[in-house]
């Protein structure tokens, strides 16, 4: 795989020649043609030329800021992408439209550098660029586009219904809070609530029921260990209420009880932090 022409364009960016959404864009298209040549994409209206990346690269390359952007958001509404899922290009579209307001980092964020951006309404999208640290695994991802996909992936799941976008940004928040609060530092002691709870609140953009019982979930599977048992109804009373307890501080007692009765109602009222 060739990347010939990245350093150019990551240099263009470093001297703000292009802005963030539309150095995200061009990192996507140049990563694209490297590992796919003539197949990274195809029309989506037969009236349109056929995509070349030596076409748009030259092109790109001669156009001002604004110009730039706008340039590139009418490829990403015309064209799909070999091998991409359309979430991809529909989120790299509504950031270079001014839609989402995502955040273009150039190190691995933590889980709880991650949660802080959710709770500013934010996702971030990481775009490795030193070689050849780009082509080698992040985290469980092969290599760097890899990851960025996953991001704007995740950025798709946080944005793309009004409703959820909300409803994740105040349960993030009540997170935020409860952690700075220290009402999870006894459960954070234990390594593997300490991993799950890192996916909760870094990787995990869903429907808020879903978050609620996930979280509920790894409470009960910490008491399930400290008192070396395999079955929830087996707990004491005591973890029972911990549980509980913990749950309504966070969430409020309504929303547990909607928790504990497993249903997803995506209409549900704000969550009372």
């Amino acid at each position: 795989m060739e990347l010939t022409h990245l350093s150019h364009t990551i240099a263009r960016w470093r001297t703000g020649e292009v802005d963030d959404p539309s150095y995200a864009a061009l990192y996507f298209l140049h990563w694209q043609a490297a590992s796919h040549g003539k197949r990274f994409a195809s029309r989506r209206y037969k009236h349109d030329p056929r995509p070349n990346p030596s076409t748009w690269y030259e092109e790109t390359t001669s156009l001002a800021r604004r110009q730039v952007r706008d340039y590139l958001l009418d490829y990403f509404e015309r064209y799909q992408f070999f091998g991409i899922i359309g979430n991809v290009p529909t989120a790299l579209a509504a950031w270079l439209r001014g839609d989402w307001p995502l955040t273009l980092c150039e190190h691995i964020p933590t889980s709880v550098e991650v949660l802080k951006m959710q709770v500013e309404g934010t996702r971030p999208v990481t775009v490795l660029s030193s070689w050849p640290r780009m082509l080698k695994p992040v985290l469980s991802k092969p290599n760097a586009f890899a990851f960025m996909i996953h991001d704007l992936e995740h950025a798709w799941k946080f944005f793309h219904n009004p409703d959820m976008h909300r409803q994740q940004m105040e349960f993030f928040c009540c997170l935020l809070e409860a952690k700075a609060n220290g009402q999870f530092d006894t459960y954070l002691n234990d390594a593997v609530f300490s991993t799950k709870f890192d996916y909760l609140i870094s990787d995990m953009n869903t429907h808020t029921m879903h978050a609620s019982q996930f979280l509920r979930a790894i409470l009960v599977e910490f008491h399930l260990r400290r008192e070396n048992i395999h079955r929830p109804e087996d707990l004491s009373q005591m973890a029972k209420d911990e549980v509980s307890n913990r749950m309504i501080a966070l969430l409020g007692k309504d929303w547990v009880a909607e928790v504990e009765k497993r249903m997803i109602q995506p209409d549900s009222n704000k969550i009372e932090c």
